[in-house]
């Protein structure tokens, strides 16, 4: 009887010893995963901002593939009315 007493205590101090470090994983987890969604989030917002700049430099390719051709008209009538004008 003893023996199986003293067998119970053992099994308990390693459930205890085991249960103890599952805790202290869990914590270390729990750390790492807001330090995780602290730079997650710090990505995005860095994300962002170049996002932001890619769309900025879209919009200005746009308007300069549709300003080209117009420039490119515009000079040449004025090209074309300069040299009817001296010759």
């Amino acid at each position: 009887m003893e023996a199986q007493i003293k067998y119970a205590h053992e099994r308990l101090n390693i459930l205890e010893n085991d249960l103890k470090k599952h805790f202290e994983d869990h914590a270390r987890f729990e750390v790492s995963i807001a330090e995780n969604t602290k730079l997650t989030k710090t990505i995005a917002e860095n994300t962002q901002e170049l996002v932001g700049l890619v769309k900025g430099a879209k919009g200005l390719r746009s308007f300069v593939l549709w300003a080209a051709p117009l420039v490119a008209v515009v000079m040449a009538v004025w090209t074309w009315l300069k040299m009817q004008a001296s010759g």
